[in-house]
């Protein structure tokens, strides 16, 4: 049973560019302190406190590297009863963390990714006094040996070594904040004498006589209840059910059960069916029919693969759920706050704009932390399929065996809290190391990380699960996969580049967008805000290391895509956020469209990314004020299951398709006008076979004119519309803003 605790007293002790030994040494020292809560993250508190200036304010942020060689100390008291076997689990600690309870060392931690557990049995009081000691990642990092064919960047070179989000040191969507905290929960967990630890099932097969499941299960009991007691599981689900059960003979067992198929309750992604979560019960019950321990969960049956080529000869990506090929629609997580004691107020708020926007799956990107489980509860709800990258990102980690060992800590824990989850799609092994060494010359088969050690973990804790060892994955020196990250030159979004790529699955995908006037004035100084070369803004582009400002400007980036969609820019800032999201919106919309209309030779595209996780210029279609950009909504009207879509001219002509990216038939009627003046250009009736997209029309359009066009499709009741943009030259921004008032109409009412 785990309590949490609620600290009577909280204060957070600051040595800036100083450490104490031990605990007497910092009551010697005597330094100065400031209160805090937990969770917290030190810069958060000595910001609250006014010892550091307002973080995400002007170019304040930058004030953190005179502090990275700090040491921060916790004092916490809290109450407590004493009672059976009892731990204090830290649920995330950031991250060189050494433990004192009530002036006894308990222990020390370096992983950012997994809680920490001390046994206080012997030491708890009913009034107790808990130091938190954090020691400089920087300082720690100097003592490590660093490989000679590394190809790390230099602003993140510290990293690898040490297991804490690759983002804390700075990235292009993130800040420089290497400072820590304790940033999730503290409880006090009393261990039972008899306890089910931990149950795995998953679903083997299904055929004509019903599904079938492999169970496994660990638990907490004294040798003599073995063959004294069995192990019973009871699955429920809208009127179905299934049972099972075994004696218990040893701490782990395992053992089969066949669903008929009259009980089978399906889970599906989003757009595909029903997700059906049985609600299971298992226990230990004795022979007299006395319930030793019981624990609860939920179970989603269902059978998914990966159809994927992986020799490199074949482009082949494809998901398949229950035999069903799905045709993804997602996004890229990335961390809700660049501090993660805010992510849990944060958490709601992201959860239901992953589900408006309409994605099936959601890529938990590699420089982040692992999500808690009411993310991945929230998947399983809404049919939003997971691909989980480990906590590898850009570098090239350690190959030896000291740092093979921190990743065997780490992984079992990961995953068996993930496994269990229906959603739960991939593991990825991490985010572009194999295109940092292909790119450098190296095989990726030589690198142990992604080609030995994960697997073999992998193999031991859940073994029927797709590992991909890289994304983009380089099946070796020479070869990359049908999966790719699509940044290039970021030009014009219908230049070859992005029109002609050959990759089947697309994973990584962006357009930068300016966030609003009213989110812009509340990170940049009034002085400061327009025109956009400035300090100010540079700080928020945002690029780690100061070299990366002069060769990659991304705020110029931003400015130039203006430039190329409109052929001007304009010259004050309400003007110029409006035009950028535009430029945004409508990428992002070609992006997800020009995947749709080439199905299966395309088969799923994430595009990068939802929301920021501090105050920037960026990618994201919501900042992070929540305030949402254009493209969120041209983004969740591109990724309806139903949508009528027009491929670009050919042969002077645009052919008109629609899309089907589910499990339903559709009849009814079409309409295509023009965006300017109304005129029904083609009409008729259409039939969309289900998972299928159909080319229904096409109409004779001129290269040498840009051209707007309304679609719209009515089924079954529902009506449902888009708008295509067909470009040549340069696109009049007040043409377009006419445009978008007339599209307003046309999706309320259907008139021009």
């Amino acid at each position: 049973m785990r309590t949490l605790i609620n600290f009577e007293e909280s204060v957070l002790y600051y040595l800036k560019n100083d450490s104490a030994v031990n605990l007497q040494e910092l009551i010697e020292k005597n330094p100065p302190f400031v209160e805090t809560t937990i969770p917290s993250n030190v810069d958060l508190s000595l910001e609250k406190a006014g010892v550091l200036p307002a973080l995400f304010h002007g170019t304040n942020i930058l004030e953190l590297e005179k502090w990275e060689l700090s040491e921060f100390w916790y004092k916490l008291r809290f109450c407590a009863k004493k009672g059976k076997k009892t731990s204090l689990v830290f649920e995330g600690v950031d991250t060189v963390a050494e433990y004192y309870l009530n002036g006894q060392k308990i222990g020390e931690s370096k992983n950012m990714f997994i809680p920490h557990s001390f046994d206080v049995t012997d030491i708890l009081r009913e009034e107790n006094e808990l130091y938190v000691c954090l020691r400089s990642p920087v300082l720690w990092a100097m003592d490590k040996e660093y490989d000679t064919g590394s190809w790390n960047l230099s602003y993140n070179a510290e990293s690898v070594y040490l297991r804490k989000a690759p983002h804390t040191y700075g990235w292009d969507i993130c800040p420089r904040n290497v400072n820590g905290g304790i940033f999730r929960p503290v409880y006090l967990e009393e261990r039972e004498d008899v306890a089910i630890d931990d149950v795995y099932m998953h679903t083997l097969s299904i055929d004509h006589n019903g599904a079938h499941i492999r169970l496994s299960y660990d638990i907490t009991a004294s040798p003599t209840l073995f063959h004294n007691a069995n192990f019973t599981i009871e699955g429920k689900c809208d009127g179905a059910s299934f049972h099972g059960g075994e004696r218990v003979v040893f701490k782990h067992g395992a053992f089969n059960i066949t669903v008929p198929k009259t009980e089978i309750r399906f889970w599906n992604p989003k757009g595909y069916g029903e997700q059906n979560l049985y609600e299971i019960t298992a226990k230990i019950v004795d022979f007299s029919g006395k319930v030793l321990a019981k624990k609860q969960f939920r179970f989603g049956l269902r059978l998914l693969e990966l159809d994927w080529d992986k020799t490199g000869e074949k482009n082949k990506f494809c998901f398949l759920v229950n035999g069903v090929k799905i045709m993804v629609k997602g996004t890229n997580w990335v961390p809700l706050d660049a501090y993660h004691s805010r992510d849990n107020e944060r958490m709601a708020r992201a959860l239901a704009l992953l589900d408006e926007s309409g994605c099936n799956m959601v890529r938990c990107w590699g420089g982040n932390v692992y999500e808690t489980e009411e993310f991945f509860d929230f998947c399983d709800e809404h049919g939003i399929m997971i691909w989980q990258d480990f906590a590898f990102a850009c570098n090239l980690y350690p190959c030896e065996e000291s740092f093979y060992e921190e990743i065997r800590k780490e992984v079992p824990y990961v995953v068996k809290y993930m496994r269990k989850h229906p959603s739960l799609a991939l593991y990825c092994g991490d985010n572009e190391c194999d295109l940092g060494m292909y790119f450098n010359g190296y095989s990726p088969d030589a690198y142990a990380v992604t080609r030995r050690i994960l697997p073999e973990l992998l193999f031991r804790y859940d073994p029927f699960r797709t590992f991909l060892p890289s994304s983009p994955y380089y099946a070796h020196k020479n070869v990359r996969l049908a999966e790719d990250h699509l940044w290039g030159p970021r030009d014009n979004f219908k230049s070859p580049f992005y029109l002609n790529d050959k990759a089947s699955f697309v994973s990584e995908i962006g357009y930068h967008g300016c966030p609003s006037v009213e989110s812009i004035r509340k990170f940049i100084s009034k002085e400061y805000v327009w025109p956009w070369e400035n300090d100010e803004w540079m700080a928020h582009q945002t690029v780690p290391g100061g070299q990366w400002t002069k060769d990659w400007n991304r705020n110029k980036l931003m400015v130039e895509q203006v430039r190329e969609l409109f052929g001007k820019v304009p010259d004050d800032l309400e003007t110029f956020s409006i035009a950028s999201q535009i430029s945004q919106a409508e990428a992002l919309k070609f992006f997800i469209e020009n995947t749709r209309l080439k199905k299966w030779k395309k088969t799923g595209l994430m595009w990068w990314n939802l929301l920021d996780c501090w105050p920037q210029f960026s990618d994201a279609v919501v900042d992070y004020y929540f305030n949402e950009k254009l493209a969120f909504a041209y983004v969740k009207q591109s990724q309806k299951p139903l949508l009528l879509m027009l491929n670009e001219l050919h042969s002077w002509h645009l052919k008109a398709t629609i899309g089907n990216d589910g499990c339903n038939d559709y009849q009814g009627k079409y309409r295509i006008l023009d965006g300017e003046t109304g005129e029904v250009i083609v009409q008729g009736e259409f039939l969309s076979k289900a998972n299928e997209n159909e080319d229904i029309t096409e109409f004779w359009c001129s290269r040498s004119q840009t051209r707007f066009f309304f679609l719209e499709l009515e089924a079954d009741g529902c009506r449902c519309v888009n708008h295509y943009v067909h470009l040549c030259g340069n696109l009049g921004l007040e043409r377009y803003r006419k445009f978008m008032e007339n599209y307003a109409r046309f999706v309320k009412d259907g008139s021009v």
